[in-house]
């Protein structure tokens, strides 16, 4: 009796876990995997089954395309796949994958399981197809079988990379610092709300809460333009970051504007613009250099120069603040203004991406309130920080 009962419970804890198999829909099953053309092809491949969908692991996805050089980044969930004559990239959830430096989206994202990744195994083949790394395939899903067509010399080994390529492009993924500017400072208080609430105080609080959480959760070194309440020169602080060997550059700044109602956030990067708008927020950013006596107004022939010199950083920069714009919106009650352009000094001579964000409105009552909050800057400050994050994972290093 007692063997019965225990028995019934097995059957029924085994009737639960094959339940919650189904209702997640996933499973792995073991592949023969052979290439046709090529020495030592056949191996044996897990395939993940999850929602009706196949997926292979960029392990055996590496064995296919005849390469045994593989990169992984566990910090941007990343991985690059060095083989004969070209280059794959992957990153953890994401649709899309590059291939020599061309741009492919799958039919679904990748995922990661017990450290593995996991891409779509019918979209990578077609997109391998497309660039001719294989000439054909087929799966055979009732007997498990991977047939691969490829066109490569009998008894070539595979491609072996040099460790000067791979050190390489280890350096390129990893983020040597993070360089948070808090704008404004010391004689120069920026923009003041209504109820005296300083630009100042609220860039600095804000850049404060920003670098903790991008150490403690990213590891990257962040560093303060300033960390207390001090009048630093606009030149000084992109000269900092370059000094540092920064990464990235943030600037942190609070808006204004003559009307009371204009409220939202937005996200700059440097360029030459004929937005009535951003060229407002521009001057009046740009208005502490007669703080720091500097008489020479900013000429569009030096913004040009700059915007020249920053080129192989503007797609970086924009990326970095539209993926800001879309964090700040998941967080806080307030109206995207949206990604622009505009001639902001402090962000000339940066030799990195960069971007200067405006949290709010400070002469907007409602939104001078918010920034009060110490609740909405902590929003705004993991906003950016999430943003940040994201940034890392969709780099394309060209």
């Amino acid at each position: 009796m007692i063997f019965h009962s225990a028995l019934t419970f097995t059957k029924k804890a085994l009737f639960l876990l094959f339940c919650f198999s189904v209702i997640i829909g996933q499973q792995i099953n073991e592949y023969s995997v052979s290439v046709e053309n090529r020495k030592d092809s056949l191996f044996k491949a897990d395939i993940y089954l999850k929602e009706k969908m196949l997926y292979l692991n960029t392990g055996d996805l590496s064995k296919i395309v005849g390469s045994e050089n593989v990169f992984a980044n566990g910090t941007t969930k990343k991985e690059v796949i060095n083989a004969d004559n070209f280059e794959i990239k992957i990153t953890v959830d994401s649709q899309f994958i590059l291939v020599e430096e061309k741009l492919y989206q799958l039919e679904a994202p990748t995922f990661q399981e017990k450290n593995k990744i996991f891409v779509p195994l019918m979209g990578f083949l077609l997109i391998l197809e497309a660039e001719k790394i294989v000439s054909g395939f087929a799966i055979d899903e009732p007997s498990k079988k991977i047939i691969i067509r490829q066109q490569i010399e009998e008894n070539k080994p595979p491609q072996k990379v040099s460790s000067k390529k791979i050190d390489s492009e280890k350096k390129k993924w990893q983020f040597k610092s993070i360089i948070i500017d808090p704008g404004h400072g010391g004689k120069d208080p920026g923009a003041v709300g209504r109820s005296g609430l300083k630009e100042k105080d609220v860039a600095l609080d804000v850049s404060k809460r920003l670098a903790k959480k991008i150490e403690k959760n990213l590891g990257i070194k962040t560093i303060l333009t300033r960390e207390e309440d001090t009048f630093i020169k606009l030149q000084d602080r992109t000269r900092f970051a370059n000094q540092n060997e920064g990464s990235l550059f943030v600037s942190i700044h609070v808006n204004s504007a003559e009307s009371k109602k204009a409220y939202g956030f937005e996200t700059y990067f440097l360029s030459t613009t004929k937005n009535e708008s951003a060229i407002r927020v521009a001057a009046r950013e740009n208005s502490v250099l007669e703080l720091e006596g500097s008489v020479q107004a900013l000429k569009n022939e030096d913004l040009i120069r700059a915007t020249i010199a920053q080129a192989s950083f503007v797609q970086q920069s924009e990326r970095l603040a539209a993926i800001i714009q879309q964090e700040i919106g998941k967080r806080v009650e307030s109206k995207d203004l949206g990604v622009k352009q505009a001639g902001f000094y402090v962000l000339m001579g940066a030799s990195m991406p960069n971007v200067l964000i405006e949290l709010g409105f400070i002469s907007n009552a409602q939104e001078e309130k918010k920034l009060k909050s110490s609740q909405y800057r902590e929003a705004l400050a993991t906003s950016i920080y999430r943003a940040i994050e994201e940034y890392q994972k969709s780099i394309d290093y060209e």
